[in-house]
């Protein structure tokens, strides 16, 4: 039989002084991948479906609880006469490294992979030789296939197969008409935002805000997640890529949600600036008790091991079931590409590999759990200081790094200063900022608000939302078609006001 014992007994220890790497591999290996020989030898499987178990229950494990549950299982012994409990102990008094897990599944998946095919083989055999002999060639080849292609499924594709979304139409159909829901996802602060493109943060998708550097990609990302784990008390991982530490953030956050300006907050003068400013500082610490947001700096790591963190914190921290946002500041490459691999390709792998942890990785009774709130840097087509509105870019041209990110994202926006004559013409009351739809997968209520060109003077404009910037608050001013009414009311005052006045 294809196997190797020793690999498997490095796995098994790697195992028991490591459970929590069990969730790199959960997508992919289960005891079945552990091979069984003919002494009927089972010691790995039930070590690796003991320590499974409690894993996938959250459950706090050590090589000493194993071996105690171990032992209660009463099982016999195995060819050497060493009771199981025993043999798992004395794998881990081995000494392994931590991440060992991972590569060597990866290794014994392949054995499985072999002693699978092997096994198809046999069964090609017996069904070539049962086979009527009045079968066409056609039938003879296809038998051969539906064998073969049936282990070359499990292996390619992880379990999964295709399916008919037909066969399932009807009954989900009439569930959902008999359970009617009004919001997918979860909502974020902004009311226009929501009518308009529903929830940002819908669970296996990836929404992405675009912008140059320090017009507050960061902020809206930072006021967004803050304000969905408030509402809907929901866990926050920020992954920050080494531009800003976790004091930084705390400093930011409580300016944002007291409205005390930064420098007092810093500085610590807010203490001595009256009464009103202290209230106001220790009027959030009510409101952060409850909120979970947790901080972590990426700068430098790789995709994978991005993901393996996030799966840790998921599992070990969040829970199993439960939903959560990773709050990702910001793509961009973790260090000077190098050899043959260009930033794009490094970049196009992270979103990917995001991508297919929110969608496939991590799941509960088949679907996702996780979202995830980003930000790129757009590319000097989305400068817009010194320019009017008329000679700026506002489309996905100004995305940086790679088009895979416009491909797997379900929302981006692209978010700009407002230029000095856009400011005069729509007026201090609508905002500092704009943000514009590049790209929608799903939409609110409100679609027209997206699909319809809104309609200024003799002209045709995209929709877009005004945001105002103040002091890391983030308010939500309406979007176009609210400047357009605001400007016909205007105009109709005015011209109330000539049709009164006296004729002389």
């Amino acid at each position: 039989m294809i196997s190797d014992f020793e690999l498997e007994q490095k796995f098994i220890a790697a195992l028991i002084n490591s459970p929590e790497e069990l969730h790199n591999i959960e997508s992919f290996f289960d005891e079945s991948d552990l091979a069984v020989g003919d002494d009927a030898d089972t010691r790995h499987r039930t070590i690796f479906t003991i320590i499974k178990q409690a894993v996938q229950k959250n459950e706090s494990i050590n090589p000493t609880i194993v071996c105690q549950r171990l032992k209660a299982l009463n099982i016999s012994s195995d060819a050497d006469d060493m009771p199981i409990e025993k043999y798992a102990h004395a794998l881990s008094l081995r000494k392994t490294k931590e991440g060992s897990v991972l590569p060597i599944a990866r290794e014994l998946k392949k054995l499985a992979a072999r002693r699978n095919f092997c096994e198809a083989g046999e069964e090609i055999i017996q069904r070539m030789n049962e086979i009527s002999p009045s079968s066409s060639y056609v039938e003879i080849i296809e038998e051969a296939d539906r064998v073969f292609n049936k282990r070359v499924n499990h292996f390619e594709l992880e379990g999964d197969v295709p399916v008919n979304i037909y066969d399932e139409m009807e009954a989900i159909i009439e569930d959902r008409g008999n359970n009617p829901v009004s919001d997918f996802g979860m909502l974020g602060p902004f009311p226009t935002v929501n009518k308009i493109y529903g929830s940002l943060v819908r669970e296996g998708n990836v929404a992405v805000i675009v912008a140059r550097a320090k017009v507050g990609k960061s902020q809206l990302a930072m006021r967004y997640a803050t304000y969905v784990a408030d509402r809907y008390d929901v866990d926050i991982l920020h992954l920050d890529n080494g531009e800003m530490s976790k004091e930084e953030l705390i400093f930011r956050q409580c300016a944002a949600l007291s409205g005390v300006p930064l420098y007092l907050i810093e500085t610590g003068k807010w203490r001595n600036a009256g009464p009103e400013i202290v209230a106001k500082i220790r009027s959030v610490w009510p409101r952060v008790k409850k909120l979970r947001f947790y901080y972590f700096c990426v700068g430098g790591m790789s995709a994978d091991e991005m993901i393996s963190l996030t799966k840790k914190f998921y599992y070990n921290t969040v829970g199993r079931g439960k939903r959560m946002i990773i709050s990702f500041d910001y793509l961009k490459p973790p260090g000077l590409p190098n050899g043959n691999v260009t930033e794009w390709q490094i970049i196009g792998e992270i979103i990917n590999k995001f991508k297919k942890l929110l969608a496939k990785d991590i799941l509960f009774e088949g679907n996702p759990m996780i979202s995830m709130f980003t930000s790129v840097q757009s590319n000097r087509a989305g400068i817009t200081t010194n320019k009017k509105a008329d000679n700026i870019t506002d489309d996905e041209s100004v995305v940086s790094l790679s088009d895979r990110i416009i491909q797997y994202c379900s929302h981006m926006f692209l978010l700009r200063r407002k230029t000095m004559d856009e400011m005069q013409d729509e007026g201090e009351d609508f905002g500092t900022h704009k943000l514009i739809c590049l790209a929608a997968r799903h939409l609110g209520e409100d679609v027209h608000g997206h699909l319809e060109p809104v309609k200024v003077g003799d002209k045709l404009k995209q929709n877009f939302v005004n945001l105002e910037f103040k002091n890391f608050q983030i308010e939500e001013k309406g979007d176009l078609r609210d400047i357009v009414q605001a400007k016909s009311v205007d105009t109709d005052l005015k011209s109330d006001e000539l049709s009164d006045t006296p004729d002389f």
